[in-house]
């Protein structure tokens, strides 16, 4: 009854450190590389009903993101000649850097949109769990959700990766209740954040086979409570009200959806998707026989087929490829999930064969086929960037651990909830860099990983501070991010590729260079080898490598 009375309250205190923590480390971050043109896309969105800025990604994130600067009214350059052309870089760049706004100002306040959005993922993992599973397993989910340096990381900045998260959450949940209880409200919800979370990003749509997957084995345990019917009709009402979000988050676009409407300012849509993919000849096929013209929905669906197609520029313990690696994703699991985490699982996975409620529980499902499947769709991905693309997994696997752990072995508790809070503490304010205590810390991280899971440009900031420190007046610079060094105040000049310099033993200056590039990434593998052969003076938030390589100073040790 203790736990119980005192549940509200702790949820309190856990929330409220991990939103604290969020506000006073993302203030010291300037902007990663995607938030700015997601943030102008956001504004723009709102202002003009145009989505052709980032259009690849869906828009409810960056509606939410950009509210507040409803409020703020700052400038939307529309006459730059990066709106004409759909530079999304560009834009974003001038729209923070060249506003009558602080960029600072307009990063902090989208910003804060996403932590509410976290804390918000907090309260439903904790609401469920309780309901499922009893307070002490969602008071211990919680704390593995608060304290994850990976959600606190992402769970601040002006992406879709938590978005998403959140709403695949709570489709998983309200489905699973549906199909527990029969109750229409549950149907009502599970078709409303299905859609929400397919508007978010499209990497939700693993929803479609999870919730095929969870009535199957729902059917399995009790068939005449999931007859047929009730799954047509169960799937067509999440289809139809998934369906109206799309139309109405899309709404500048509505008349779009009108067969046969051929309004002359929107191409058709055979001509805007990509028929080299499978999607994009059917997606053709269909527009061109219902005469339909090219809607952002499926032309944006379109583009992120084409994209995995195409691949992405990846990076793994070393090695260069464009089409990924099927491993990427658990090799980016073990060196970026907390050690406490990995210690719990290990110990889960031990026990659960032998403890294991029997029959095992419709909600232990709930949890466990959203894992499976959507690591499963992961390993297939050709795009492999970093671990905010595994944060769906996350809730699921934090409130599993916690439902088994609070059932057979209460006593490994403080052991894992200390390890991972001191883990967790020991990477202030470096959250992005996260990488756990057996891979060697964020030290070590681009040896495994660089991209967004250490690297994102958020560190300017900080390289300033640690310039003022180290009377350090001007630097040579090659830096993987969007933020301007000059609207912060840093003389920094262009470092030339190790061709240019000829014999970079002679080379005269402080050299700050980004993980990403440093590491062949983006950039030739060849043209920064010169400094990987080199001892870094410093890392700046682990992210920025600083080699102090002036003459005069040469024969004085360096500050580390």
């Amino acid at each position: 009854m203790g736990t119980l009375r005192s549940f509200p309250a702790l949820v309190v205190v856990l929330l409220g450190i991990m939103g604290t923590v969020q506000v006073l480390s993302i203030r010291q971050e300037t902007q990663t590389w995607d938030e700015g043109f997601d943030l102008a896309g956001g504004y723009s969105y709102w202002k003009t009903g145009d989505f052709r800025i980032n259009r690849e990604h869906p828009p409810l994130g960056k509606y939410i993101n950009a509210l507040p600067l409803l409020f703020m009214n700052p400038t939307l350059p529309l006459d730059d000649p990066s709106w004409a052309r759909t530079d999304n870089v560009n834009f974003g760049v001038r729209f923070l850097y060249y506003n009558r706004i602080p960029a600072d100002t307009l990063l902090f306040w989208a910003r804060l949109m996403t932590i509410l959005l976290t804390l918000a993922l907090g309260l439903a993992l904790a609401w469920w769990a309780r309901k499922r599973f009893g307070a002490g397993a969602a008071l211990f989910a919680l704390l593995l959700f608060a304290f994850d340096p990976n959600l606190i990381a992402h769970g601040r900045y002006v992406t879709s990766d938590m978005v998403v998260t959140l709403f695949s959450f709570l489709a998983c949940i309200t489905w699973g209740e549906y199909l527990l209880t029969n109750s229409r409200k549950y149907l009502i919800l599970a078709g409303l954040t299905f859609g929400l979370a397919i508007v978010s990003k499209f990497s939700a749509f693993f929803l479609i086979p999870v919730y095929a997957l969870l009535f199957g084995i729902g059917w399995l345990r009790r068939r005449r409570e999931f007859s047929v019917r009730r799954l047509v009709r169960s799937s067509a009402a999440v289809a139809a009200i998934a369906a109206l979000v799309v139309v109405i988050v899309y709404a500048p676009e509505a008349r779009l959806l009108i067969p046969g409407n051929w309004d002359p300012s929107a191409p058709s849509l055979r001509s805007a998707v990509d028929q080299r993919t499978m999607y994009g000849r059917v997606v053709a096929w269909v527009g061109s026989h219902l005469g339909l013209r090219a809607h952002s929905f499926p032309v944006a669906v379109g583009m992120v087929f084409a994209h995995n197609d195409m691949g992405h520029t990846a990076y793994l313990m070393g090695q260069h490829s464009q089409m990924g690696w099927w491993y990427f994703f658990p090799v980016t699991f073990a060196v970026k999930t907390p050690t406490a985490v990995l210690l719990a699982l290990l110990l889960f996975l031990i026990l659960f064969p032998f403890v294991r409620p029997r029959p095992l529980p419709f909600e232990w499902y709930v949890l466990i086929v959203p894992i499976v499947v959507y690591f499963g769709f992961s390993m297939t991905s050709h795009i492999n960037i970093g671990v905010r693309h595994l944060l769906p997994i996350y809730p699921f696997l934090y409130v599993l651990l916690a439902a088994g752990l609070v059932r057979w072995k209460r006593y490994a508790l403080w052991a894992i909830g200390i390890l991972l809070v001191a883990e967790s503490l020991a990477i202030y304010p470096h959250y992005l860099a996260f990488f756990n205590w057996p891979s060697g810390g964020p030290g070590n991280g681009p040896k495994y990983l660089v991209d967004s899971n250490i690297d994102w440009g958020q560190d300017v900031l900080k390289l300033k501070r640690y310039m003022a420190e180290h009377n350090i007046p001007k630097i040579w610079v090659c830096y993987f991010g969007r933020a301007e060094m000059w609207y912060y105040g840093l003389n920094a000049a262009m470092l030339p590729v190790e061709s240019k310099l000829g014999d970079t033993s002679q080379f005269d200056g402080v050299v700050a260079i980004s993980a990403t590039p440093l590491m062949g990434v983006y950039v030739p593998p060849e043209d920064y080898a010169w400094l990987r052969a080199l001892k870094p003076d410093a890392k700046i938030g682990y992210s920025i490598y600083l080699y102090d390589l002036r003459k005069k100073t040469r024969s004085t040790p360096a500050t580390k």
